[in-house]
């Protein structure tokens, strides 16, 4: 048929799974100056979420306080199992579920038996519910956890309105390509300013429905944000890399929950956990036990529950302690779990027994002393809660990497935000749920932090387009901690974060309201992408829904307008070019500095930018040199621009590609 674009299969897509918000310094909606406050918590935006349902009853969905919905929303409240119409409110202001599209694929009812899903709006996952409360739940007072007290739980945007686009069910967590379409096309026609999805199809070669959908919604000024995905810390693991779309990283926060562990030779040593509730596990015995065969670690996913020497102690083992193994621990009558792991800092409580995380250099300790001692002992302490400076903030392993497969001079992520221990509303039937809420970790509970803020940005600045809200975000972001200390990744070894774990840095959302310059974008600079990747007129036309035509000239990757600067081929020399629009006051003049790659000189002309009433955007070149006489790796660096207020600073990330001459031995 001639108005097929692309067949794209019907597959399926997989689910990206308080103290964040202090940590990114938009912690009080009563402070004098901040996004929060000077956008009026986002009042004037629509939040849409793509995910798997909503609660309707928690906490965090009350609209009390709100103003009456906008005019301009023309969206629906579908009802169906267990949701009304009337389920919708002032805060959640439209709910809609597809399905068609995945009982296509699995040929066979959805089971709805006994709450395991429902067919409505409703959400059976949590992780919906999850995701729309970290972006624009309403403030909650006096949040608790098991024990801890956690202060106030609120979203990103704690007035902007929400509307949920159920497409992902409780059928392996899955949601099909045809359902996220029309999820979109709905939601573009309903009027929401901003959609989060924390979502992807592992798809890390082309352009997949996710980024089909998110073009028309940004053709239609919607900010569409992303999960970068969870399959780090591998490199080129990085998914929904289209340039239209923010991909949010996944990070730590400055919280953590020591827990002291005692061991029998009086040395403490500091886990991590969620051991409240309980009395202190006053010296028992401490065992890792032995595997059968030549293995003679303890792994964690090869305990027994008829191991008689787990009976009343502690019990030490290796590896995530992933399904069951607490619970095998407890039935062979043990009293609690270290593992010892590689350090996500994702916590989760374990039923009626304490499961203390240490990294491997710390478990490695713990066996030398079970080794060494005829009669090892230990004492388990309940956790506290500790928050502020002494806690240094890290990429999350599981975090996925750049560069991008598809396009490798698109840098993603973008940026990254907190994605660990994240607290917000939960589903009640929850197995970790409290009081309805629950903690969670993923780039899944990143993307809706960065949606929320977007969901301020665009209150306080609504002419703003998705390129140059992204571009804010961005080139604002911080590459150290609060405390100035630079931030680490958590992988097989510990490094430096660049550019490919947390693009420009974790977010900061008060700088990102006021950027000084923009790097902004509209529908030619995406039509140009889409030609330099090999689409023709025609299809770029059917999938633009403009009339399309490439220049005769295929256009450079290398020159889309982007916050960010990233070549992934230098061979001797080459040039690119940038445009910045002002954005601050009127008469301003920035200097460029630079922090040069290792071994790449990179030369800024011009070296001063004049801003007035006439002079609103102007363009610069970077040329960019290489020394190097081999192929390398990445090496990174940076651009800034700054009038002496406003620091506006792109990532530089280089690789040089030596192409040997025929003369050449080999």
């Amino acid at each position: 048929m001639p108005d097929v674009v692309d067949v794209i299969p019907n597959g399926l897509v997989k689910l990206h799974t308080t103290r964040s918000w202090d940590y990114l310094a938009l912690s009080s909606p009563h402070a004098a100056s901040n996004l929060l406050t000077e956008s009026n918590m986002g009042d004037k935006a629509i939040i849409g979420v793509i995910d798997t349902g909503i609660w309707p009853e928690s906490k965090s969905f009350d609209d009390k306080g709100m103003g009456p919905i906008p005019t301009r929303w023309k969206g629906a409240c579908e009802g169906g199992d267990q949701f009304k119409s009337t389920n919708c409110n002032r805060k959640l202001i439209g709910a809609r579920w597809f399905v068609k599209g995945l009982l296509e694929i699995i040929k066979e009812p959805i089971n709805t038996t006994a709450g395991m899903e429902y067919l409505s709006p409703r959400d059976a996952i949590g992780h919906g519910t999850h995701t729309s409360s970290t972006a624009a739940g309403s403030l909650v007072h006096n949040v608790s956890y098991k024990g801890l007290a956690l202060g106030t739980a609120r979203g990103g945007a704690p007035r902007a309105r929400l509307a949920m686009y159920k497409a992902c069910w409780n059928t392996r967590g899955v949601c099909s390509n045809a359902d996220i379409l029309k999820a979109f096309d709905e939601a573009i026609h309903d009027g929401v300013d901003v959609l989060s999805l924390s979502l992807g199809s592992g798809e890390t070669y082309t352009l997949d429905v996710i980024a089909v959908g998110s073009l028309h919604a940004v053709f239609k000024g919607i900010t569409v944000v992303c999960a970068a995905g969870n399959s780090g810390p591998s490199s080129e693991s990085v998914t929904n890399v289209a340039p239209w779309i923010i991909t949010v990283a996944a990070s730590t926060m400055d919280r953590s929950f020591p827990t002291p562990i005692t061991l029998g030779n009086n040395r403490t040593i500091m886990g991590q956990a969620m051991f409240t509730g309980h009395k202190e596990i006053r010296f028992k015995g401490l065992v890792c036990p032995k595997q059968s065969g030549f293995d003679s670690t303890c792994s964690c996913d090869s305990l027994l529950t008829d191991n008689s020497t787990m009976r009343g102690k502690v019990v030490l083992c290796f590896g995530y302690p992933y399904g069951n193994a607490s619970d095998i621990v407890k039935a062979a009558g043990g009293v609690g779990l270290i593992f010892a792991n590689y350090l996500t800092y994702y916590i989760s409580p374990c039923d009626d027994l304490p499961c203390i995380e240490v990294d491997y250099d710390v478990g490695a300790q713990v066996l030398s002393y079970i080794r060494s001692s005829r009669k090892p002992m230990v004492k388990l302490s309940p956790s506290k809660t500790l928050v502020g400076k002494p806690l240094s903030v890290k990429i999350a392993r599981f975090s996925s990497r750049g560069p991008s497969s598809l396009s490798p001079e698109i840098l993603k992520p973008d940026v990254a935000a907190p994605g660990v221990n994240v607290l917000a509303a939960m589903i009640p039937k929850n197995i970790d749920a409290y009081d309805g809420y629950a903690f969670d970790g993923g780039t899944s509970m990143a993307c809706p932090h960065v949606a929320g803020i977007v969901g301020l940005l665009k209150s306080l600045h609504p002419s703003w387009s998705p390129a140059a809200i992204r571009s804010a975000l961005t080139t604002t972001a911080s590459t150290t901690d609060t405390s100035g200390e630079p931030i680490f990744t958590i992988g097989d070894a510990q490094k430096l974060a660049g550019p490919f774990d947390f693009g420009g840095g974790i977010v900061n959302p008060n700088r990102a309201s006021d950027p000084g310059l923009i790097y902004d974008m509209g529908v030619t600079d995406y039509v140009h992408y889409l030609c330099s990747i090999g689409y023709n007129n025609s299809a770029i036309s059917k999938l633009t829904l403009h009339p399309s035509i490439c220049p005769n000239k295929t256009p450079s990757i290398l020159n889309l307008n982007l916050p960010s600067i990233t070549v992934p081929n230098l061979r001797s020399s080459v040039t690119i070019t940038r445009t910045v629009t002002n954005v601050g006051p009127i008469d301003s003049t920035y200097v460029t500095s630079v922090e040069q790659p290792f071994g790449v000189k990179v030369a800024v002309r011009p070296q001063v930018l004049v801003f007035n009433s006439t002079v609103k955007k102007l363009s610069f070149t970077i040329t960019l040199s290489s020394s190097h006489k081999t192929i390398g790796q990445y090496y990174m660096g940076s651009l800034s621009w700054s009038d002496g207020i406003h620091k506006v600073t792109s990532p530089i990330s280089v690789r040089t590609e030596i192409m040997p001459s025929y003369t050449d031995r080999f």
